[in-house]
């Protein structure tokens, strides 16, 4: 049986009790959470491993941003994403929601997703990390809603249409229409009266109370104004016919996907009603940005030059007893009231590492910290793109040896995603370790570094991912998954810890389980640990 690694000046020593024999699966469950990351500011949506097989689609599929995702989203069946957040109302800033994902036109998953938010200097959403769950009962039809039922048999018929003029060479159109409410009783005799329009592969369906689609397999495109104008002379004299309005969209020239063509389609018929017009074709457009992209993303740079980023720590405690162990650092900033707002990840710039320069700021920071505090262990986060810069061991090396004792009482926080995307950054590892240092890593039970390869790294601990730890509550998956992943660290003789620890329950379940230490809003939110003079002078130019 392994033995328990000892950290530096015996910091993980709390952790030496006896592994206890494995009670879960070596693997993680069938319908296991998929971990992403999204920046809301540049809306790039970054996926753990197993994302595309974990929802069923191509890895070229996968949907790369926020907006792309959020397309996916089955309209009126749950709160997608942003709509969660934006409704968030609690300090912590967490949210959970579960929504119909629609993949193909017949196949529709439902999701239960849970994940954290960071803000802004301003407070506003930048950043959100979570998981997301397919839930394995969706993926059976006849437990499905019957309006996802009725809306895939109307997706499948309009991709029988796309695919009818595909055959044949010729473009399908897909008009949607739209009325006053009131007439919404009258769709049957709207049939009725359309049907001298169409064609044998052309296809009429309600849409809603008031919409129905027209999908006609063989109209090009330049017919298609022409066809609209037929269609709104055919209900003319019907009640619907003043308030009539019509959008097409067209495939393949626009998409090939029947899930799409309807969007586009709605989309058109969207900017028809908008600009009080009878009929709208739709035009391609770049993607539209989110919201929060449109907001003033915050200015690394400047906050370096005039040396206005501040360290802010947060209690980790030892799991049985509550004693604090150590304080985990991260990047901030004073507002103009004095409140302290711990950054995000900081962006990659083309012309310079900013997370190298970054990173560097915040050791010099923490270094000065440990050489004022002789009693305190301090815990830092280092990018994966510091670990690639060939500056960063000596810049590492020179702040160690200016501040002699100190190493001891370090730990460097390396993601464990870091050791995929650079197989140098494992040997950085071990030249990291030679200083002196602790050696911990985060986001685990992702599933980035297979365990085998674990035991053969200098890591001491092993930081379980919060978006694992947030739902433990509610979810079983969640709870054998965090049960298995101490079982194998505890195996390994590696101590662990878990992030995002809010709740008293769920820090006994963990305790109960053999987590070593605990980190979270329930020990105490991140505090700036700048000397008094210092903090001073930044409010005082916060203020202006």
């Amino acid at each position: 049986m392994a033995a328990k690694r000892q950290g530096p000046m015996g910091l993980f020593k709390g952790a030496s009790r006896p592994p206890r024999k494995s009670q879960a699966a070596t693997s993680r469950p069938s319908g296991a959470s998929v971990l992403y990351a999204w920046d809301m500011i540049t809306d790039a949506l970054a996926w753990g491993p197993g994302a595309a097989e974990a929802l069923g689609l191509s890895s070229r599929d996968l949907p790369k941003t926020g907006h792309a995702f959020a397309q996916l989203v089955e309209p009126g069946c749950g709160l997608a994403r942003p709509d969660a957040i934006a409704a968030a109302e609690n300090p912590i800033h967490a949210y959970e929601t579960r929504y119909a994902l629609r993949l193909e036109p017949d196949q529709v998953v439902m999701i239960e997703e849970a994940g954290r938010w960071q803000p802004d200097v301003q407070g506003r959403p930048a950043f959100a990390r979570g998981q997301l769950r397919v839930d394995p009962a969706s993926g059976a039809r006849e437990l499905l809603p019957a309006r996802l039922k009725e809306r895939s048999a109307l997706l499948c018929g309009i991709q029988d249409a796309i695919n009818e003029a595909v055959r044949v060479s010729q473009t399908c159109t897909l008009i949607v229409a739209a009325f006053d409410p009131g007439e919404a009783d009258e769709m049957a005799e709207i049939a009725r009266r359309i049907r001298p329009m169409m064609r044998r592969h052309d296809l009429f369906a309600t849409l809603g109370p008031n919409r129905f689609v027209l999908a006609l397999a063989y109209c090009p495109a330049v017919e298609a104004a022409g066809a609209m104008k037929r269609l709104s002379g055919l209900l003319q004299d019907h009640p619907v016919g003043s308030s009539l309005r019509l959008g097409a969209a067209f495939a393949p020239d626009h998409t090939f996907k029947a899930t799409k063509l309807l969007r586009f389609a709605e989309q058109a018929l969207a900017a028809a009603m908008k600009r009080d017009e009878a009929t709208a074709l739709y035009k391609p457009r770049s993607a539209k940005a989110t919201p929060v992209a449109e907001q003033s993303p915050f200015d690394w740079v400047a906050a370096l030059n005039d040396r206005s980023l501040i360290l802010a720590c947060q209690p980790m405690v030892d799991a049985q007893t509550r004693a604090p162990t150590l304080v985990h650092a991260c990047a901030a900033v004073a507002g103009r009231d004095g409140r302290i707002t711990p950054l995000g990840p900081a962006p990659v710039l083309p012309e310079a590492n900013l997370p190298l320069l970054i990173d560097g700021r915040m050791l010099e920071l923490a270094a000065d910290h440990l050489a004022r505090n002789r009693d305190q262990r301090l815990a830092l986060p280092v990018s994966g793109k510091t670990l690639q810069d060939a500056e960063w061991p000596s810049m590492l090396a020179a702040h160690l040896g200016a501040r002699p004792g100190i190493e001891s009482r370090l730990v460097l926080e390396i993601p464990e995603i870091a050791l995929v995307e650079c197989r140098r950054n494992v040997g950085r590892l071990h030249a990291m370790k030679a200083l002196g240092v602790g050696i911990a890593l985060t986001g685990y039970g992702a599933g980035h570094v297979p365990p085998e390869h674990l035991r053969v790294l200098p890591i001491d601990l092993l930081k379980i991912d919060g978006a694992f730890i947030q739902p433990l509550k509610r979810s079983t998956d969640d709870r054998l998954h965090v049960r298995t992943l101490v079982d194998r660290a505890q195996h390994m003789g590696i101590a662990t810890a878990a992030e995002w620890v809010d709740d008293e329950a769920i820090a006994r379940l963990l305790a109960a389980w053999g987590v070593d230490y605990l980190q979270g809003g329930l020990f105490g939110e991140p505090e700036a640990v700048v000397q008094p003079s210092a903090l001073r002078q930044m409010l005082k130019k916060a203020r202006g």
